[in-house]
């Protein structure tokens, strides 16, 4: 895929009001010519978070969060700079253009374009099967079985699809998608007969779940089948394709994503109703992966949400055994795993529907540290009461030990599982592999995020930036002199502001793309509302003192090296010959402009 071309890049950034958009995810109240609301980046009860529509930027004057519509979307969402343009050229209809993109990469583009809007019609047309045919009459009873209204139903486009070869088939048809579009959707399958390849629509008679991007695009879908046969497939899934890919997707986190940031917990449930029922009730930070066990894909996209765990698989082997599963991908991405444990024969659905939301919490709230949770097992199996069991356990616990990525906590997992097994730490140490280095599709452990901070500008370079965001005569004059950065590392945002084209407080979307979180929450937090007298005259004059500072500053090293008894004559004379043409220079700098 190509570079988003800058021109995108701009239309997107001026078809984006930052009031509308950040109003949209949170109620906003106006403050004189600002607006203000409670800061979503940090727990606070009086509102200090501000948004400023004539500078199209956020300040939130607690925590320091601040920058611009990109800057708002990348923050809450947790996305990068690309997805960031790309869900606000969605919001706006904007078309992405890309300058380096080939005809290869364009066709692809368009063809991504084809296979969503295959799944959205397919969407529409499962659930419109499941709400008003009479052949759906049987899944609205299953789901009404299981505690799904048709509000639910509406609110997760659930559907149902027609026991029929091609019923679906000839309706994406009449929508002029072509075969090959929908084999490669993977809402078709083919069987070769005597008259050639016959595709037929790989879901029938089943109750469908959409499985969405984080977006909320349609992108697969897991179909439940309504047969009793123990033969039949519980659950047919949507094969791999452009659009999926069955170990990169978390179920429900195109709805719980806020909610998972906001609790920085996760309840990872095993199935769709699970989760739905889950949703439903008010527990909301939850979601579900394609399948039982976590990979490293999904272990590290739910990193950037939350940074605890808790595993709600069942209670049966296989729940046991998924979780065992879970655990390297999830503790190689730094993330704290805990345990939830249900009773026996039960899932979140059963015993949400039949005790309620604070019984299932209650559960929640007991959940163990993974460790803890196996220690515990063992003592209640009897496992603990021969060394052999000893032995089994000290096998299954100390290699995922061994990921866990604090050092501090490792120490103390390791020091209660000696104290509980009453055998010497270097025995379990000696059971503990080498922390895996999950390199996944991207290449190593992801890092753990780190805060971000402003940057420490002294009193004049902050003056400079405050100014060459107000005027544009104070950039141009800038660009004359010496670069910023040569007087201090925080300098470097000066010259990019100085090399910047822009009226007003709107920042461009090429000055933008090249800010640093930190550069972006800098700026933010500068105070342009009242307008400067003279700009320019107060630039030169806070130019001047810097320059002086630093000629000020070399003098000062060169007069230390004067006092010292070490250094030959001859050298001295160059030292003083030095000093006398810098106090030539400042004398020089302190004339007026």
């Amino acid at each position: 895929m190509g570079l988003i071309s800058e021109e995108t890049i701009q239309s997107v950034t001026e078809a984006s009001d930052i009031v509308d958009l950040i109003g949209s995810y949170f109620p906003l109240k106006r403050a004189g010519t600002s607006f203000r609301a409670v800061c979503p980046f940090h727990q606070e009860k009086t509102p200090s978070f501000h948004v400023n529509p004539a500078r199209q930027s956020f300040h939130c004057f607690g925590c320091g969060a601040g920058g611009g519509v990109l800057r708002f979307v990348m923050d809450y969402e947790h996305v990068d700079f690309p997805s960031a343009v790309r869900r606000l050229a969605q919001r706006a209809g904007i078309p992405i253009l890309e300058d380096t993109a080939s005809a290869e990469d364009g066709q692809k583009q368009g063809q991504r374009q084809r296979l969503l809007a295959i799944h959205a019609e397919a969407a529409a047309w499962f659930h419109k099967a499941l709400v008003k045919s009479p052949a759906g009459a049987q899944a609205r009873e299953y789901l009404k079985s299981r505690g799904i209204t048709s509000e639910v139903a509406k609110s997760w486009q659930l559907g149902y699809a027609p026991d029929s070869w091609d019923a679906l088939l000839e309706h994406l048809r009449g929508c002029r998608f072509s075969d090959g579009e929908i084999m490669l959707s993977g809402l078709a399958s083919s069987k070769e007969d005597r008259t050639g390849d016959r595709i037929y629509s790989r879901f029938r008679h089943r109750v469908m779940f959409p499985i969405r991007n984080d977006y909320g695009e349609v992108i697969a879908f897991s179909g439940r089948t309504l047969e009793s046969d123990p033969k039949a497939a519980k659950y047919v899934n949507s094969p791999e394709t452009a659009l999926f890919t069955k170990g990169k997707v978390l179920y429900g986190l195109d709805k719980s994503k806020r909610d998972l940031i906001e609790k920085n917990t996760a309840i990872v449930c095993e199935g769709q109703l699970d989760l739905i029922s889950a949703y439903e009730a008010g527990i909301r930070h939850v979601i579900a992966p394609q399948g039982t066990a976590f990979t490293s894909d999904q272990a590290r996209l739910l990193r950037r949400y939350v940074e605890t765990v808790l595993l709600c698989f069942d209670s049966d082997t296989a729940g046991k055994k998924a979780t065992s599963s879970s655990l390297p991908s999830l503790l190689s991405q730094g993330l704290s795993v805990k345990v939830v444990v249900l009773p026996a024969g039960e899932d979140p659905d059963s015993l949400i529907r039949r005790n309620g939301a604070a019984a299932f919490l209650a559960l929640v709230e007991k959940a163990a540290d993974y460790f803890d949770h196996s220690l515990e097992e063992a003592v209640l199996s009897g496992e603990l009461n021969t060394p052999a069991g000893k032995s089994k356990l000290v096998r299954h616990i100390a290699p995922p030990l061994a990921l866990v990525q604090d050092a501090v906590l490792r120490e103390a997992i390791l020091g209660r599982i000696s104290s509980r097994l009453s055998l010497p730490h270097a025995v379990i140490r000696s059971a503990m592999k080498a922390p895996s280095q999950d390199t996944g599709n991207e290449g190593g452990v992801v890092p753990l995020d780190e805060p971000v901070q402003k940057i420490t500008l002294s009193a004049g370079m902050h003056m400079l930036c405050q100014i060459a965001l107000a005027s544009s005569e104070v950039r141009e004059w800038l660009r004359a002199q010496a670069p910023a950065a040569s007087f201090e590392p925080g300098g470097a945002l000066v010259d990019k502001l100085t090399q910047a084209e822009f009226d007003g407080g709107t920042l461009p979307s090429s000055l933008l793309s090249t800010l640093s979180a930190s550069e972006e929450r800098t700026l933010s937090s500068l105070d342009t509302r009242r307008p400067m007298p003279a700009p320019l005259d107060r630039a030169k004059l806070t130019w001047q003192g810097l320059v002086i500072q630093q000629l000020t500053q070399k003098m000062e090293g060169l007069k230390s090296q004067l006092v010292d008894p070490s250094v030959p004559v001859g050298e001295r004379e160059k030292i003083q010959k030095q000093i006398l043409d810098l106090k030539i220079r400042v004398a020089d700098v302190q004339r007026p402009f």
